[in-house]
């Protein structure tokens, strides 16, 4: 399918969901490609942020929980385009089966894996959440399972890095899923939705607090 290019600011995508009415009306405009056509009705800002916020709690699962709340929402047609390990699949029970292959298979290969999620962005008017994540290994072999103070041997960590484009449709169900390499963009995206949380999240506790000292007030200087 043709590519399509999207330019969003991150002020836009802040005003619509109530996030970032102070954010700067200078933010840099953050060009992004997509391997997918837009659904005829993309998602609202509440619904992006909402998946968002599951990719999140679900990412450094992978290797080793339960990502059955994944799962649960994608369509039973779901795409993975996997451009970083060359594999594409249909299918939800084609997906559960690869992420039980690929859990086995890097069980095996070494007695450490951890996957990281590092970072998200999200796009007004899109249709595509990006994801980046991390997976770092233990570089193994038959003189890994031995205390360094014996073998003299310093570990190496293979990390790789990476990012997922998950195309979810009005309702917030995953349609498609690309993995492929980190841009430089996605940093960028991903650094100003983590100030956009951040703040937000500071905007919250100094309300709770100031809830609280209105309560106090109420039933101690009354």
């Amino acid at each position: 399918m043709a590519s399509r290019f999207a330019v969003r600011t991150r002020t836009s995508l802040a005003q619509a969901h109530g996030l970032l009415a102070n954010f700067p009306q200078n933010a840099p405009q953050i060009q992004r490609s997509f391997s997918e056509e837009k659904t005829k009705a993309t998602p609202s800002t509440a619904t992006l942020l909402k998946v968002d916020w599951l990719l999140q709690k679900i990412t450094p699962l992978v290797l080793k929980s339960n990502v059955r709340d994944f799962i649960d929402i994608c369509q039973d047609d779901v795409r993975l385009e996997d451009r970083v390990f060359s594999y594409n699949l249909t299918g939800r029970t084609a997906l559960m089966s690869h992420i039980a292959k690929v859990r086995m298979y890097y069980r095996y290969l070494s007695p450490f894996n951890k996957v990281e999620w590092i970072g998200s962005c999200v796009y007004e008017d899109e249709d595509v959440i990006v994801v980046m994540w991390r997976l770092s290994t233990l570089e193994s072999s038959f003189m890994t399972y031995f205390p360094s103070f014996v073998t003299k041997k310093k570990t190496n960590m293979i990390v790789k890095e990476g990012a997922l484009d998950v195309q979810i449709n009005e309702q917030g169900h995953v349609l498609k899923i690309v993995n492929r390499a980190i841009t430089a963009s996605d940093r960028e995206g991903a650094k100003s939705l983590a100030k956009i949380k951040e703040e937000q999240a500071e905007a919250r506790i100094r309300e709770e607090e100031k809830e609280m000292r209105k309560e106090f007030d109420r039933q101690y200087h009354s």
